[in-house]
């Protein structure tokens, strides 16, 4: 398939481009250069002409954009890049006849109930509820992308992570230290890779999918449902329950 990948310099966006890139065409969208990358397109998803352009010639969209979490309180641009940015990609994929589409999300969906074990976070747990701004910005993406399957027929797979780290280098998502685990974490290669395993899966209407890789995380949501559905399974995972 080709497959734009917006995000591609992110965190999870970078190591996506690299598991795409063994058995698609992939052409790398992002704000900022992407390293070593000979198939990139600098472009703002605020930009509709921007992300139209881009979207010439694609089958599929896998989107990965995520603003800097500092950036979703007062008048940081961070809710406006995680929600306008994500309905710009799904219109302008509707536009070019394209029909997959591969959403990442996050817990942060389910914040607003009582936290796990009290609720168990399920794929079609209904309805959302956010517990902040950031949250609140990633039910709004949800919700646009249950709009554009069931408006315009679209086939869109969610992906929630909770805790995304590089164990490697041993950061977060945000770029701080990370001293220790906790139920909801996940090393950013393997949401990649569940990724790209909802994008190749068949059947899909519209989907969530949560993904993490602790004990913890498998009795807090149905990560089982996710490994039979997708045949995705973390390879990095880390010994931390619920609390």
């Amino acid at each position: 398939m080709r497959v734009l990948l917006a995000g591609a310099a992110g965190l999870v966006g970078r190591v996506t481009l690299d598991l795409l890139s063994e058995r698609h065409e992939v052409t790398a969208f992002d704000i900022r250069a992407v390293q070593g990358c000979n198939n990139a397109t600098k472009g703002d998803v605020l930009d509709c002409a921007d992300v139209a352009a881009a979207m010439e010639g694609q089958d599929a969209v896998v989107n990965t954009i995520m603003a800097p979490e500092t950036t979703y309180g007062r008048n940081g641009p961070g809710f406006t890049i995680n929600v306008s940015g994500a309905y710009n990609l799904l219109e302008a994929a509707r536009v070019h006849g394209i029909k997959r589409f591969v959403h990442t999300s996050s817990g942060a969906v389910h914040t607003g109930y009582p936290p796990p074990p009290e609720t168990f976070l399920s794929y079609d747990l209904y309805p959302l509820k956010a517990s902040g701004p950031y949250a609140l910005s990633k039910v709004l993406q949800e919700e646009l992308a249950r709009y554009f399957h069931e408006q315009h027929g679209m086939s869109i797979a969610v992906i929630r992570p909770w805790g995304i780290i590089d164990s490697e280098r041993m950061v977060a998502n945000n770029g701080k230290t990370v001293t220790g685990y906790y139920w909801g974490t996940i090393d950013r290669r393997d949401v990649a890779s569940a990724l790209v395993c909802a994008l190749e899966a068949e059947d899909i209407g519209y989907e969530c999918f949560y993904v993490m890789a602790t004990p913890g995380g498998y009795k807090a949501a149905d990560v089982a449902r996710t490994e039979e559905r997708l045949g995705w399974k973390p390879r990095i995972t880390f010994d931390a329950d619920l609390e």
